[in-house]
C-alpha cells in the first residue's frame, strides 16, 4: 500500500513557486527604487547649499562627497569648502581642526596654501591675532613660490594695521618682493605707515591733571557736552555743600560733599579714560583710512578683508 505525503505536493509546488516570486519582486522593486548619485550631482548640490547660506548642511555634503567618492580628483577641493563652510556657520573650532588637516602634505598644494589663510581667518575670529600670525609665518616658511611669500606678508601687514602696530605692519610689507613692492599703491602705504606717529594724541596724565577743574579736562580731550556736565555737576554740588554748611545743616553738607567727592573723582577718571578712548579713536580712523587709500577703486580682494561688527566678511579665491 502506497505511503501518502503529509502534505499534497500540489500545494508544496505553489507555495514554493509563489515564495520565490514574491522574492523575485520584491528584489525587482528594490532595484527600480534605487538611487544612485554620481560624485558631480552631490558635489553641485553641496554648491547650491553653501550659496543658499545653508552653511551646515553643506559642510555635510561636502562630507559626504569626499566619504563616498576619496578617489575624486576634487575631494580636497570639497574638504575645504567643507572647512570654509564650518567657519561660515561659526563652527571655527571644527573648521580650524580640518584646515589643519588639509596642510598635511608636502610639498604644499593651493588647497593648502588657501587653507593656511584660512586658517589666519579663524584664528582672527577667535581674536587670536598672535596665532594668526604665526599661521602666515609657518606659510612662508614652508612654501617656495614668492607669490604665497608676498601673499602672506601682505596679510600679516593688514592685521598689524588692524592692530595699529605700525611699525610691525611696515616691517612685514617691506619684506615683499621688489616685484610686489613696485606697485605705486605700496609706495603710499608705506608712506601712510611712516607717517603714522603724527597721528593726533591726547596725553590721560594731562587730562587728568585739567580735571582739578571740573570739566576742563573733557574739554581738552573734545568731549564738550561732557565737559560742560561735569562742570555743572561738580559746581552745582560744590555749591549746595557750602551753602549747607553755611546754614549750619552739616549732616546735609556732609552728605553733599561725600556725594559731590565720589563725582569729582569721576570727572577725573572720566577725563583719563577719555583721553585713551580719543588716542584708540584716531588710530582706528587713520587704520581705516590707510585701507581705504590703499583700496580706492580696486576689486575686492581676498588679502584685505576687513572686519564688520565681530564677524568676518569673507572673501576668497582658489587658483586652481
Amino acid at each position: 500500500m502506497p505511503i501518502k505525503p503529509p502534505f499534497p505536493v500540489d500545494l508544496c509546488l505553489r507555495q514554493c513557486l509563489w515564495i520565490v516570486f514574491s522574492a523575485c519582486l520584491t528584489v525587482s522593486i528594490s532595484c527600480a527604487d534605487a538611487i544612485v548619485i554620481e560624485a558631480e550631482q552631490q558635489y553641485r548640490y553641496a554648491e547650491k547649499l553653501y550659496e543658499e547660506q545653508q552653511y551646515r548642511r553643506a559642510a555635510e555634503e561636502f562630507d559626504r562627497f569626499t566619504h563616498f567618492f576619496p578617489t575624486h580628483p576634487d575631494r580636497r577641493t570639497a574638504g575645504f569648502k567643507a572647512g570654509t563652510s564650518l567657519f561660515q556657520a561659526g563652527d571655527s573650532d571644527t573648521a580650524l581642526r580640518r584646515f589643519n588637516q588639509l596642510t598635511q602634505v608636502d610639498p604644499l598644494d593651493d588647497i593648502a596654501v588657501e587653507s593656511f589663510f584660512m586658517m589666519t581667518e579663524c584664528h582672527l575670529y577667535r581674536k587670536e591675532h598672535g596665532r594668526a600670525i604665526l599661521q602666515m609665518h609657518n606659510l612662508i616658511a614652508l612654501s617656495d613660490h614668492p607669490q604665497v611669500k608676498d601673499r602672506a606678508l601682505a596679510r600679516m601687514g593688514w592685521i598689524h594695521v588692524d592692530q595699529m602696530e605700525w611699525e610691525e605692519a611696515r616691517g612685514a610689507f617691506r619684506r615683499m618682493s621688489a616685484a610686489a613692492r613696485a606697485d605705486t599703491r605700496m609706495e603710499r602705504l608705506d608712506s601712510g605707515l611712516e607717517q603714522a606717529s603724527r597721528i593726533p594724541r591726547k596725553n590721560p596724565s594731562l587730562a587728568g591733571m585739567l580735571s582739578v577743574i571740573p570739566g576742563a579736562g573733557q574739554l581738552y580731550t573734545e568731549r564738550y557736552e561732557d565737559a560742560l556736565m561735569a562742570f555743572l555737576v561738580n559746581g552745582a554740588l560744590m555749591w549746595a555743600a557750602y551753602e549747607s554748611f553755611d546754614q549750619d545743616l552739616n549732616a546735609l553738607g556732609g552728605l553733599l560733599s561725600f556725594v559731590g567727592l565720589g563725582f569729582y573723582a569721576s570727572n577725573i577718571y572720566g577725563a583719563m579714560s577719555g583721553a585713551h578712548k580719543y588716542n584708540l579713536r584716531q588710530k582706528q580712523r587713520y587704520a581705516d583710512q590707510l585701507r581705504q587709500d590703499y583700496l580706492d577703486g580696486l576689486p575686492s580682494d581676498p588679502l584685505t578683508q576687513g572686519r564688520s561688527g565681530d564677524r568676518f566678511i569673507l572673501a576668497f579665491r582658489i587658483p586652481f
